[in-house]
């Protein structure tokens, strides 16, 4: 009998031991919104009489639950995930009547102690946690300690409780319900930073989007978040956290939330949960080749966070994959990540529900090269739920009859996206050096799209992954990978190109398909090599020389019929000269600099032998092009016009709007093949610390090529072109977003066909002024000759990604004054070039 319990007693121990063994280096996390997933219970979908916190709109709750995600769980186990990380499940506010929005999303929470009553109960969550753990996957709850929702207000220099909030019109857990700044014993006890008791305002005790902000530095505050989030681990089993707007919460704070006798990590070892994950949200947007962002994430592991959100990585990733910026801007984020976070942790992704989905204004082979990416690097790849079925709406639901959903069920396990999702984590768990090795860039583009190749090693394992950003075909040469001559690089995976084996011949040259991947595992098996006889190089070119005039490439080849001129690694060259294929033979190609657009470039000489298959490469070299720039139009705007064709037009009545979409004035320059646009407004703000410099403005600029038949109506804006013309192609440059498009496919609710790359963006505040430049060859041109401009202003609404709502009254978030049928544009300027 002994020998039965000490065996039975060995088991349970294992078993436990066995549980927590897993490192989540090995995780995959697929990221789910609760309300917007699955319905699998149809009698909690409204919950109030008149139903108004219900419905399927993008700000009601559309029927989403716990029950909902237990009968997808296999779905999500088949995608390779082994982990779930759910928007926060507890009691929410339901409707706040003063924004015209719900708290279906979870972040606006009147109980966090409770589940909220239209995604089930506490026994329902319990059981959600029982049958993931038994599929092997890991459940990871989104908590909040920054904030609850918007249940009091101070306006006209009063407080007062919303009495537009439903169910309650304040938290019902003890001390959050204590937020009655006239009460004098409420306001003592000091629970919520009231706005006119901070005399120092800053982002960790004022009020985020006008939602009630906790006093996270008193004690009493302090003792009931660890008791609510200690609740979840002892009473649900959950294996983790992800922590809503850590950023907005002191440094201080987290040490005891995390580290104290009673705090998260203790509560959670107590339960066997002896690897936690903790991971924090730290919206952070650095400019490129700027390590502030690795620097500020670095503060929150010294706090005690075992793991981060990379949103330096994810900045990086949308302006190289979906924007079409150079490589270079990800070798430097991945160079800064691995010396920063070396042996720690971080949570990857590509997009997630507070942004607009990667696949607005990107393409699918663009969202496969990203996902690509943070399966091949350190970090717990995430997959934000839709993502497998190709969801450009940021919080459709997964379910037919819901928002967005287009009236049908997403749980297509057939989808293209979903296989290649499958193909990616298996290809992860088949192969360690993924997910523990070092990542070393060996090669980037710094002009534009193009090739990004990097090795990833651990132990005696190495790999070689390349991947082409570029739409059209483009040259990698140079790369020296350190190997021997003859070295066999085995393709193990491809996208847009044949699969085939390299031979390594001391340095790697290709030519890449256009939005390609390949990726290669480096063997020990060793080719012969045979001796070129061809060979080419430049004798007059050092790098980092400078051409403000036209200039002469000079150089010899051996045995070459034919050379050819590769600027910036486009297949296309800019000229081929027949050779004689002598000695030493000398060769000249002059340039003309009016061809190009300023700034630095990238030339080589590749030489074709007797048959195409014998070729050889130059040295590559970087030199500068100075063009002066060609004024093309200057027209000037009436100030204080920005309301709308009808002049009716009112903005929102939140305080952060400021008359930012009146146009003053317009310059339009090109600066050899590039087009450089000046937009100069009455006044230019960065509330909100958009990644492009400015906020509260949209621009939506359309180019008419007069040789060109295309389209007269406006995406989403309900308007059309101005004097019966038409638009070619469209410019969407938001604080936060930008993409360009061409009219192929456009229609009132759709944007056209994506193209790359995008333009890049300066501010500059001082002057009020936006200025962008493009390369001409986006718009598929040199010569802008007779094109007319037409530029819109107007705003939109960064979590949901679509313009702001245009109603009768407005709103704090909705422009007023105009019917939701009427053109959304504030403010517009036609321009034609001479």
């Amino acid at each position: 009998m002994r020998k039965s319990f000490l065996f039975i007693s060995f088991l349970i121990l294992f078993g436990i031991t066995y549980a927590n063994s897993f490192n989540w280096e090995d995780q995959v996390i697929y990221f789910v919104m609760i309300d917007r997933f699955a319905n699998g219970d149809f009698s909690n979908d409204v919950l109030t009489k008149n139903g108004i916190e219900a419905g399927f709109e993008n700000s009601k709750y559309n029927g989403g639950d716990l029950k909902g995600i237990i009968s997808k769980l296999d779905y999500i186990k088949n995608l390779g995930a082994t982990a779930i990380w759910i928007t926060p499940p507890v009691a929410n506010q339901w409707w706040d009547g003063y924004v015209n929005y719900g708290g279906y999303h979870g972040y606006w929470a009147r109980d966090f102690k409770k589940v909220d009553e239209h995604f089930g109960d506490i026994e329902i969550y319990k059981k959600l946690v029982d049958e993931a753990h038994k599929r092997g996957l890991y459940v990871i709850q989104d908590i909040v300690t920054n904030h609850v929702g918007n249940f009091f207000i101070y306006k006209d220099g009063k407080y007062f409780l919303n009495d537009k909030s439903i169910p309650t019109k304040k938290p019902i857990q003890y001390p959050f319900d204590m937020n009655d700044y006239n009460d004098p014993e409420q306001r003592r006890m000091n629970i919520y930073h009231f706005p006119t008791e901070i005399k120092n305002p800053d982002k960790q005790n004022t009020e985020f989007a006008n939602l009630d902000d906790l006093n996270t530095e008193n004690p009493i505050v302090i003792d009931a978040l660890k008791d609510s989030y200690n609740f979840w681990i002892k009473k649900v089993g959950i294996d983790g956290f992800r922590i809503d707007t850590a950023i907005y919460v002191p440094h201080e704070f987290w040490k005891k939330f995390l580290n104290d006798k009673d705090g998260i990590y203790s509560t959670a070892k107590k339960e066997g949960k002896d690897n936690f994950i903790v991971f924090g949200e730290a919206w952070i947007t650095p400019p490129p080749f700027d390590n502030t962002g690795e620097k500020t994430l670095k503060e929150y592991f010294d706090d005690g966070y075992n793991s981060m959100l990379d949103f330096p990585l994810l900045t990086d990733i949308k302006r190289v994959f979906k924007e079409g910026k150079p490589t270079s801007y990800l070798a430097f984020r991945l160079k800064e990540r691995q010396q920063y976070y070396d042996s720690k942790r971080l949570v990857t992704f590509v997009d997630n529900h507070d942004m607009d989905r990667f696949l607005k204004g990107a393409t699918k082979n663009d969202l496969k090269q990203a996902l690509t990416l943070i399966f091949t690097i350190p970090g717990i790849p995430t997959i934000y739920y839709g993502t497998e079925q190709g969801f450009e709406e940021t919080r459709a639901t997964m379910f037919k009859g819901g928002f967005a959903s287009k009236g049908v069920d997403h749980f297509d396990i057939e989808n293209d996206l979903y296989k290649f999702i499958q193909t990616l984590t298996k290809l992860r768990k088949e192969n360690t050096v993924f997910r523990y090795g070092k990542v070393d860039v060996v090669f980037a583009d710094e002009i534009g799209p193009g090739v990004l190749a990097y090795t990833i090693s651990n132990n005696n394992e190495k790999y070689l992954v390349m991947i082409n950003t570029n739409a059209k075909r483009k040259y990698a040469t140079g790369i020296d990978l350190g190997l021997k001559k003859g070295i066999v690089l085995k393709n193990i995976f491809a996208l847009n190109m044949l699969g085939k084996d390299i031979v390594y011949k001391g340095t790697l040259n290709t030519l890449m398909n256009g939005k390609a991947v390949a990726i290669y595992r480096i063997t020990n098996e060793i080719k012969s090599v045979k001796k070129k006889d061809t060979y080419v190089k430049i004798i007059n070119i050092e790098s980092g020389s400078s051409y403000k005039t036209d200039f002469v490439i000079k150089g010899i080849a051996n045995n070459a019929k034919s050379i050819k001129l590769i600027i910036d690694g486009e297949e296309k060259e800019y000229v081929t000269l027949n050779l004689n294929k002598r000695e030493n033979e000398k060769w000249q190609i002059p340039v003309k600099i009016s061809e190009f657009t300023p700034g630095k470039h990238k030339i080589f000489v590749k030489a074709y032998g007797k048959i195409p298959i014998i070729n050889a490469y130059s040295k590559t070299y970087e030199i500068n092009i100075d063009i002066p720039s060609k004024d093309l139009a200057y027209v000037e705007d009436r100030l204080e016009d920005d309301f709308g064709p009808f002049g009716t037009y009112k903005y929102p009545l939140d305080t952060t709007f400021k008359n930012q979409a009146d146009i003053k004035a317009v310059k339009i320059q090109q600066i050899g093949t590039q087009l450089k646009v000046d937009l100069i407004m009455k006044e230019v703000t960065d509330s909100w610390s958009p990644a492009n410099g400015f906020d509260h403005v949209t621009f939506q600029i359309f180019f008419d090529n007069p040789d060109k038949e295309g389209i007269k109506v406006l995406p989403q804006q309900n308007a059309k072109m101005p004097d019966n013309l038409d638009w070619d192609y469209e410019l969407y440059l938001t604080g936060w977003i930008v993409s360009v498009h061409s009219s192929e496919g456009a229609n009132k609710d759709t944007m056209g066909k994506p193209i790359t790359p995008v333009p890049t963006i300066k501010v500059n505040k001082q002057l009020a002024t936006i200025s962008f430049t493009i390369p001409l060859s986006v718009l598929e041109t040199d010569n802008l000759s007779g094109w007319k401009i037409y530029i819109t202003t107007y705003d939109y609404d960064g979590i949901e990604s679509v313009l702001r709502p245009l109603t009768p009254e407005g709103g704090q978030w909705a422009f007023g004054g105009g019917q939701p049928t009427d053109p959304k544009i504030m403010d517009d300027i036609l321009i034609k070039i001479n």
